[in-house]
């Protein structure tokens, strides 16, 4: 089928969405939108507001009752606000990977252990992670490279402490995943509040995807995640969970829905700091929306009355600066 869809102006767009129901009381501010943001994006958000499809339909195109421009604006900031408080905590929790990563690998196997196939799982697809890391290291013009390599000309590698830095989150997620030594990884799992090395393998995965999407500024807060968190004894009265039908019946899951990943964020900040203040700037983000949306985003009934959502101590130990 070929594509024919016209391009069209602000203003018939604008036209388009109050012939499908949606109020927009204050054009110039709908006008704004559409310049800065754009109605593609926003259309992401206004979809959960259509009315049902009819049998055999994708779409209605077709607006709830009520459905107002400045409804969607406020979800929209919502989302961007949500985005900024997740890649906060992933900043934080990739850091620390990173570093606790390079130092027990380091110490274990030596500061070039990242050149000998032998430390890890990975067989052929290390010399490609390899190759890729020395590509970058390669182009880099970060000092601490420019550094080594006019100093040293063996190994041809900077040390792990140095590439480590060069890594994407993804790429620094399957290096500790492909760690041969799994009790390397299982401390490194416990450094960072989790119970397994695969569980530790789980999480990053789908911190890894849900980083990809709030660096492209794409839409989060009703989000499925492709995987889901793994279920983990300790919280297992904070994460929620659903049944799911599988192959010869049905299976208890954590749920793919966002809040489960918001959850796992929640889990490994405090890890870090237990009186961080991130529990509750979230709790308070997420408290203000509507119970249905709330819902969209797969928090349970009174998920605020948890143990995991609980107010850290106001004073902190010693009267020490609280981390934020």
């Amino acid at each position: 089928m070929h594509f024919q869809k016209p391009a069209t102006d602000i203003e018939h767009q604008i036209a388009l969405l109050k012939e499908r129901g949606m109020v927009i009381a204050d054009e110039a501010l709908a006008e704004r939108w559409m310049k800065t943001v754009g109605y593609y994006r926003l259309s992401a958000y206004w979809l959960p507001h259509e009315r049902p499809p009819a049998e055999g339909e994708t779409r209605s195109k077709q607006f709830r009752d009520g459905t107002a421009f400045e409804a969607i604006v406020e979800i929209y900031i919502f989302d961007r606000n949500l985005r900024l408080l997740v890649m906060e905590a992933i900043e934080r929790i990739e850091i620390a990977l990173r570093a606790r990563w390079t130092n027990r690998v380091s110490l274990a196997h030596g500061p070039h252990a990242h050149l000998d196939p032998d430390h890890f799982t990975s067989g052929w697809t290390h010399a490609d992670m390899v190759a890729q890391l020395a590509r970058r290291a390669g182009e880099s013009r970060e000092l601490f490279i420019e550094h080594y390599k006019a100093k040293y000309d063996r190994p041809y590698m900077p040390p792990l402490w140095m590439v480590t830095e060069l890594m994407t989150f993804g790429e620094l997620s399957k290096w500790v995943s492909a760690t041969r030594e799994t009790s390397v990884r299982k401390a490194i799992a416990k450094d960072l509040g989790l119970p397994s090395a695969e569980t530790l393998e789980g999480v990053l995965s789908v911190l890894s995807y849900v980083r990809n999407i709030c660096a492209h500024h794409a839409r989060l807060w009703n989000r499925k995640t492709v995987k889901r968190i793994p279920r983990i004894k300790k919280l297992r009265e904070d994460l929620a969970i659903e049944t799911i039908a599988v192959p010869g019946g049905q299976q208890v899951q954590p749920s793919n829905l966002i809040y489960n990943v918001l959850v796992i964020l929640v889990h490994m900040m405090r890890h870090q700091a237990s009186d961080t203040t991130y529990p509750a700037r979230l709790k308070t983000l997420l408290a203000a929306r509507s119970a249905d949306q709330q819902s969209a985003m797969g928090a349970p009934d009174r998920w605020q009355a948890r143990g995991l959502w609980s107010d850290p101590d106001d004073q902190g130990a010693g009267g020490a600066i609280r981390p934020p």
